[in-house]
């Protein structure tokens, strides 16, 4: 059984991302992963677009959303290096993923602070110069 908080945490993200298909695949503890497809990268980046995802995980609101993952198969247009906090060579849910490390300092205990952190995420990979 998914817990309330992960639960508000999916409502929020299908409104957030109304657009994409947001698919969770709940864990045995309440938790589980989830991933936000499509998302939009932007030109800085082949292919434009990709999938978001990260682990619920069922202690939230009291636990951060870390890491998050894109396409293990997204590269920069400029041909340069992904900067740190972007490593490869990773998986996510049965996929290979890129893994953006965005921890929060400071953790706000809310489900929208948890949701939010997706759409933070996403701008901050979308800005990397």
């Amino acid at each position: 059984m998914t817990s309330p908080a992960v639960e508000q945490v999916l409502s929020m993200l299908r409104k957030e991302f109304g657009g994409a298909e947001v698919t969770f695949n709940p864990d045995t503890s309440g938790g589980g992963t989830v991933v936000i497809e499509p998302v939009e990268l932007g030109p800085r980046y082949a292919p434009s677009t990709s999938w978001l995802g990260a682990t619920l995980s069922s202690g939230l609101p009291y636990a951060d959303v870390y890491p998050h993952f894109v396409g293990g198969n997204v590269a920069r247009t400029d041909g340069r290096p992904h900067p740190t906090p972007v490593s490869g060579g990773h998986s996510f849910a049965g996929r290979p993923a890129l893994q953006i490390s965005r921890r929060s300092n400071n953790l706000d205990t809310s489900p929208d602070a948890a949701a939010l952190k997706f759409t933070k995420v996403l701008h901050f990979f979308k800005e990397l110069s």
